[in-house]
């Protein structure tokens, strides 16, 4: 099976749970910041619009497939990873490793209302998993530095990310080399499913499905002129 899906010009990781684990394990211990992202079809579909979105993706060390979609749409769905998707497997395998080996980790939302339901949301996954600090960017008042600053001065190993796209691959972008951790994770769009009504949603899915499906059809018409 290829371990990289190209998708409307985004090339997407295909690695098993277990594999993107082992990558995982190398970038806790790194002085580096590594950047992981959950790709969704939304962000895929955006990409396409939205420069920064696509730059980032490209740019990160890790893209983790949020959508079980996407897997189908680009003829690489197996049963079992499928289910590693659809299930989310990475995700909870990461809380349990960061709280097993006692990282700290940085919580980073949009509101502090965000905060607190991430922050719950978390400890529901992983009871023994502790903050180590938290900032909700409702709070900055101008120059994104002062971000930086907290972020840093609680010293963590990684950040949990729940900020909107194109929000959050426009700070990590601007930011990344002033960022003192070894793993920035985007987990917006886990967090975002796990709140939304399963109707509503199911519906947008179908939506985004047929919409991805649309881009794929035009990008591949257009590859083959």
């Amino acid at each position: 099976m290829s371990k990289k899906i190209d998708i409307l010009g985004v090339c997407v990781d295909n690695y098993t749970v277990r594999e993107s684990l082992m990558r995982l394990d190398t970038y806790l211990g790194s002085t580096v910041l590594n950047i992981i992202e959950t790709v969704t079809m939304e962000q895929l579909i955006a990409a396409g619009e939205n420069a920064v979105i696509k730059d980032c993706l490209e740019q990160a060390d890790l893209c983790i497939i949020g959508d079980y979609e996407i897997l189908s749409e680009t003829g690489n769905a197996s049963a079992w990873r499928m289910r590693e998707v659809r299930d989310q497997d990475f995700f909870r395998e990461l809380l349990k490793r960061v709280a097993r080996s006692r990282k700290r980790v940085f919580l980073f939302a949009e509101t502090e209302a965000e905060m607190e339901r991430m922050f719950e949301f978390l400890t529901e996954q992983e009871e023994r998993f502790v903050v180590a600090g938290s900032y909700a960017i409702e709070f900055c008042a101008g120059d994104k530095d002062a971000i930086v600053n907290e972020i840093n001065g609680a010293t963590p190993d990684v950040v949990l990310s729940a900020l909107d796209s194109p929000d959050e691959e426009e700070f990590v972008l601007s930011y990344k080399e002033k960022i003192g951790a070894g793993i920035w994770y985007g987990i917006g769009p886990v967090l975002h499913r796990q709140q939304k009504n399963k109707v509503g949603s199911t519906l947008k899915r179908l939506a985004l499905r047929g919409r991805l499906r649309h881009s794929m059809t035009k990008y591949q018409n257009k590859d083959r002129k």
